[in-house]
């Protein structure tokens, strides 16, 4: 690419011929070739001088430089993320109790409950004054080198009106292909988008959403991370960034962002049904309802919500009020396949096998590749001892996720109920190495091993 700019000299006809990189000079940088021959500047570091057509090179090479700070500026953010998060979940794990956790503990596992509890107190204020200090320090940190950099100051990137008007009719045009699922190519359009106009936050936030769809979910992070750099109030960049971390299964994270976005927006109906799907995924089923009832009363019609709560009162073993929320769901979208699939676990634990199967089949003949309804439909035949049709169903599933323990686990099941012990032992092991804890794949996989000795 051939550069040619005019020489910053009034009295200078000529274009720009050279650029010095010295980093202590102090001259004009950008020189034409009777700026060279009159003035004599940069002798002392002439060696630093390069042709114009460099300075393309050098800024790409700038460019790569700082998006490697940048990234490696996310890796120690995610790096203390991670700590706080292991830091939030060790200090809920010991010092709550659920009352359902409550009633199967014998009375030492109470006492030693009772002897820590006690003690959090003295904890807790050594715990909120030695993080309260070292943050106080670390902002005070960040906002000495954003002095230090002039970071206020920027303006050398002066973006013309044409330039924001392409970038906004890309925007529009990446938003029809993101409509209608092609996200690779939305990709394409929005990042022709941020080239012509690098602070249009939509267009960083819509590419975010392109690449959760792709299940990458890290890479969406990053992305929507530059929106918010942009505007952090954008709540559905904020929303965005939960949901990728819910993905993720970073349930505590995913609902500090969500309530940054409900501070902004109370009303925004998806971070109210993302806070209840997070509080659901933490085992807090009543608390779930609660945020989810807060998007239904604004939008009472809205399928994820409604299934959400149907999948919540599942969780309580209120099948038949499950089915009702769910009906509702299918009233508006009768091919919302998670609500299909929804009732169909709940017809399976009222007993209803058979009805099970119908509501399975009506997902899986919208998506034939959807794994829970696959692996929900193995079970059922495994429940009517059809163990070769549902050896099929459940291997289908792991086909589509290896790592889908509910397939892992019924799988041992039905290889259990044939009394292949030593096959079943295999898929239970397999489901602890994603799950250790798991308790009925650890009572399952004992159980093997007895019959295995005998």
């Amino acid at each position: 690419m051939n550069l040619k700019l005019k020489c910053q000299q009034s009295d200078h006809q000529d274009e720009i011929d050279t650029v010095c990189y010295n980093q202590l000079c102090t001259e004009i940088r950008l020189n034409c070739f009777i700026c060279m021959k009159k003035g004599r500047i940069h002798n002392d570091h002439f060696d630093d001088v390069e042709k114009i057509n460099s300075l393309i090179g050098f800024i790409e090479s700038k460019n790569q430089e700082c998006d490697k700070l940048i990234d490696d500026l996310h890796t120690y953010l995610d790096n203390l993320n991670q700590s706080f998060t292991l830091l939030k979940k060790g200090i809920r794990q010991k010092y709550t109790l659920l009352q359902q956790r409550f009633l199967q503990l014998n009375s030492v596992q109470i006492n030693d409950y009772l002897n820590s509890s006690v003690k959090f107190m003295e904890y807790k204020q050594s715990i909120t004054k030695i993080i309260s200090d070292q943050t106080n320090k670390l902002i005070h940190t960040l906002d000495n080198l954003y002095k230090q950099l002039k970071l206020s100051s920027i303006n050398h990137y002066q973006i013309d009106e044409n330039s924001i008007k392409l970038s906004k009719d890309l925007y529009d045009k990446g938003c029809e292909l993101y409509q209608k699922d092609k996200y690779a190519e939305a990709i394409d359009i929005f990042d022709a988008s941020i080239q012509q106009n690098p602070y249009d936050h939509l267009s960083l936030w819509c590419k975010g959403s392109c690449l959760r769809f792709l299940q990458k979910y890290e890479d969406a992070i990053t992305w929507v991370d530059k929106a918010l750099v942009i505007d952090p109030t954008h709540v559905n960049s904020l929303h965005e960034k939960g949901q990728c971390l819910r993905l993720l299964n970073k349930y505590e994270d995913a609902i500090t962002l969500v309530d940054k976005a409900l501070v902004i927006d109370p009303k925004h109906v998806i971070s109210l049904n993302e806070k209840g799907q997070c509080l659901r995924l933490l085992n807090k089923y009543e608390d779930a309802i609660t945020w989810v009832d807060k998007a239904l009363v604004i939008d009472p019609k809205n399928v994820n919500s409604l299934h959400e709560k149907g999948q919540c009162l599942r969780l309580l073993n209120k099948y038949e009020d499950a089915i009702t929320w769910v009906d509702k769901a299918l009233v508006i979208d009768p091919k919302h396949v998670n609500s299909l699939y929804q009732k169909g676990v709940c017809l399976r634990n009222l007993q209803k096998i058979e009805d099970a199967i119908a509501w399975l089949d009506k997902a899986l003949l919208i998506d034939p590749k959807h794994v829970q309804s696959l692996s929900e439909k193995g079970e059922c035949l495994r429940l009517l001892k059809k163990y070769n049709e549902s050896l099929q169903f459940l291997n289908q599933a792991l086909s589509i996720n290896p790592q889908h323990t509910f397939s892992l686990q019924t799988k041992g099941d039905c290889l259990r109920d044939q009394q292949n012990y030593k096959e079943a032992l295999i898929y239970y092991q397999k489901s602890l190495k994603i799950d250790q804890n798991d308790q009925y794949s650890n009572y399952q996989k004992e159980f093997c091993q007895k019959k295995l000795n005998q």
